[in-house]
């Protein structure tokens, strides 16, 4: 196995675990694919990672969950990859549908409140 940087993960040149500033809301069209990166704080690389619908980050329900680094977990449509050389996790949603809009939020699970970031999915209709 090749221990370069994944496929997929190649846009990424910014310094490691450095986070930029990302949109906290996104839009897709219907049928379309939604991908999402989210970046977390150097210390985490370890920590499971997940991503949950709901209108707070108290009574959002898990959709997936990232059991370790650079493996795919996937959920029906929903998949999410951490890459801990960058700190930073990608959120992929294929063939969105208008069901899919809402508030998510992306988690890091550790002792005490998780670390968790919301972003707002808007669907536009194809």
């Amino acid at each position: 196995r090749d221990d370069g940087v994944l496929p997929g993960w190649g846009w990424l040149l910014l310094p490691v675990c450095q986070a930029p500033v990302v949109p906290r809301e996104v839009s897709a069209q219907a049928g379309q694919m939604l991908s999402l990166h989210r970046w977390y704080p150097r210390g985490y690389e370890g920590n499971c990672k997940y991503w949950c619908g709901g209108a707070s980050r108290d009574s959002c329900r898990k959709v997936v969950e990232a059991a370790s680094r650079e493996v795919v977990q996937q959920h029906g449509r929903v998949s999410i990859q951490d890459n801990h050389i960058f700190c930073v996790v990608l959120l992929t949603m294929k063939d969105v549908c208008e069901v899919d809009a809402g508030r998510y939020w992306c988690g890091v699970e550790r002792t005490g409140r998780d670390l968790m970031e919301l972003v707002t999915v808007r669907v536009v209709p194809g």
